[in-house]
């Protein structure tokens, strides 16, 4: 017999407290959720609850060598899991909450599981309410995967992560369809030459904020200029 999935909808900020109260109860008891964001659909469970961690990856097919991407409330929780260079931040206020991830290096207090075999973790403040407001009420970040299996769309409604997921997830919180078409755009910072205090920004993937806009608002920032090579690779 198949199961009917448990499915909380959203319409106002103002209306969402008792579901986020009880989504965060899930993700503190090691259970998995489904969440609208600014970008596709994502799949959370608390990172640093290692079986809750597995179940999802499990449940996404994904290999547990790459690591999950991690959701924050803020800037200031993400500090907690790495610490900022001057472009680094620059890049967070310019372009957080919204659609970009940065990949940066782990503090060494984040646990190796987390990262898989990669020496970096994926993190972002997204720009919707409810990843933020979860990750404020759990006390850290979300995992911030896309809701779907390895390999298959990524969800833009929560219809498609119910085909996709089913019962297997303990909470779905349908927040209507999503305004973007694609999934965060992911970039990080590395060094330049030796002896250079300007760094080079490296493309992962081009996702919902395009490059062009990334470009066109460091170009016009004086502390971005500073520590910029203006190369994009």
């Amino acid at each position: 017999m198949t199961l009917t999935p448990r499915v909380l909808r959203v319409l106002e900020p103002s209306e969402c407290s008792e579901i986020l109260a009880e989504a965060s109860s899930v993700l503190l008891e090691g259970g998995l959720v489904v969440y609208p964001t600014d970008t596709s659909y994502g799949l959370a469970c608390d990172p640093q609850k290692k079986r809750a961690l597995e179940r999802l990856l499990s449940l996404k097919d994904r290999n547990q060598r790459l690591g999950v991407p991690l959701l924050f409330s803020d800037l200031t929780q993400c500090e907690t899991y790495h610490d900022f260079g001057p472009l680094e931040e620059i890049i967070a206020r310019i372009f957080w909450p919204g659609a970009l991830t940065l990949v940066v290096s782990p503090r060494e207090n984040v646990p190796e599981y987390i990262c898989g075999e990669r020496s970096s973790i994926a993190v972002r403040v997204p720009d919707h309410f409810i990843p933020r407001r979860l990750a404020e009420e759990i006390g850290g970040p979300i995992v911030g995967t896309s809701a779907n299996r390895s390999g298959h769309p990524s969800p833009f409604e929560v219809s498609v992560a119910i085909e996709q997921l089913g019962d297997e997830v303990d909470i779905y919180i349908d927040g209507g369809p999503s305004a973007a078409s694609n999934d965060s755009t992911i970039i990080g910072v590395e060094k330049a030459e030796a002896g250079n205090e300007q760094q080079d920004i490296r493309l992962y993937r081009e996702g919902q904020l395009s490059m062009e806009r990334i470009t066109e608002s460091l170009a016009v920032d004086p502390d971005a200029l500073r520590f910029w090579t203006t190369r994009i690779i």
